[in-house]
C-alpha cells in the first residue's frame, strides 16, 4: 500500500545529498512512500538568534538537497523569521506547499499551542498575502484562539499537517472536538502524528495510534484524514516497531486494515494527500 506523509522533519538531521539519498532509498522507497512533505524547521531560538537572511540562505540550501526528488514537497515549519519584504518575496518565489505561522509559542504573527495570543494584525496580513499566492497555512502549531480566528478568514479547506486527538491525550498541541468539527465542515485535512510525545506520556504502539485514529473518526470522515508522521530520520520518540521511521508502516497498515478495512486505510494512507496535491496543482 502506498504511503503519503504530510510532515517529515528529515532536513533537521540530514545535511548532505548522500544522506538524503540513502534515507529515501532505504526507508521511503522500500516502504512505498510516494509523497513526503519535507519541512524546514525554524526553532524559536533560531528565529531569535539568527538574521532572517541567514535563515533564508540555509532554507534555500536545504530545499536544494531535495529538489531532485519529486516525492518531496517542501514546507516551512515556523515562518516567524520573516521580518522584511525581501525575505517574504523570496518565500513567495520558493512557494512551499504550506507554512506554519509559528511553532509552539507566540510570535509576531500568531499564538502557538503553548502560548496565549491570537492572530496579530501582521499575521492576518501575512495570511492574505500567502493565500493569494497559493501557499497554504498549516494550523498544526496554532493555539485554539489563533485556530478559530484563522478558520474564519481562510479561503481554503483547513490543513493540519501533524497532530493528535485531545480526546485521547489532553495536551494543547492536540485538536479538540470543536476544532475537528471545524476542519470537517471546511472539508479539510488532519495528519495523524506518530511522534510518541503527541500521543501519550509513554512510548506509543499500534494500539495507541489506532486509539487516536478512532477518536478522529468519531468526528471526522476517512476523507479528512492522513498521516503526518513527524519522523526525522533518527528513530527517537518513534512508536514501538518503528526502528527507523517508515520501517514500521507495513505492520501498522496491516493492523489498521484489520480494524477499519482496506478501503478506508488506503484512503488515509495515501489517497487523501494525493487528492489535495492534485487540486493544488490544478489551481496553479
Amino acid at each position: 500500500m502506498e504511503i503519503c506523509d504530510a510532515h517529515n522533519d528529515l532536513l533537521m538531521n540530514l545535511t548532505t545529498k548522500t544522506e538524503i539519498k540513502d534515507y529515501i532509498d532505504k526507508y521511503c522507497i522500500n516502504n512505498k512512500v510516494v509523497k513526503m512533505f519535507t519541512a524546514y524547521y525554524v526553532s524559536p531560538q533560531k528565529e531569535k538568534d539568527y538574521n532572517s537572511i541567514v535563515i533564508l540562505k540555509d532554507l534555500e540550501e536545504k530545499f536544494n538537497l531535495i529538489k531532485d526528488y519529486k516525492m518531496c514537497i517542501p514546507t516551512i515549519e515556523n515562518i516567524g523569521f520573516i521580518d522584511n519584504s525581501q525575505v517574504l518575496d523570496k518565500i513567495l518565489t520558493i512557494k512551499p506547499f504550506c507554512v506554519t505561522l509559528t511553532w509552539n509559542y507566540d510570535n509576531k504573527f500568531a499564538g502557538g499551542a503553548y502560548g496565549e495570543s491570537g492572530l496579530t494584525d501582521k499575521g492576518k496580513e501575512l495570511i492574505k498575502i500567502l493565500e493569494n499566492r497559493g501557499i497554504r497555512i498549516d494550523v498544526a502549531h496554532l493555539n485554539k484562539k489563533s485556530f478559530i480566528e484563522f478558520s474564519k478568514m481562510t479561503k481554503y479547506p483547513i490543513f493540519c499537517s501533524h497532530t493528535s486527538s485531545r480526546l485521547v491525550y489532553d495536551i494543547p498541541r492536540a485538536l479538540d472536538r470543536e476544532q475537528m468539527s471545524i476542519i470537517k465542515e471546511s472539508k479539510g485535512f488532519v495528519g495523524l502524528c506518530l511522534y510518541s510525545s503527541l500521543l501519550s506520556d509513554k512510548r506509543s504502539d499500534n494500539n495507541l495510534i489506532y486509539k487516536h485514529l478512532s477518536s478522529f473518526l468519531n468526528v471526522l470522515t476517512p476523507s479528512n484524514l492522513g498521516f503526518g508522521t513527524d519522523f526525522n530520520a533518527t528513530g527517537e520518540n518513534n512508536p514501538i516497531g518503528f526502528d527507523i521511521d517508515y520501517n514500521g508502516m507495513p505492520n501498522l497498515l496491516g493492523f489498521l486494515i484489520s480494524k477499519i478495512g482496506f478501503a478506508k486505510c488506503k484512503e488515509i494512507a495515501s489517497e487523501n494527500i494525493l487528492n489535495i496535491l492534485n487540486e493544488y496543482n490544478n489551481c496553479e
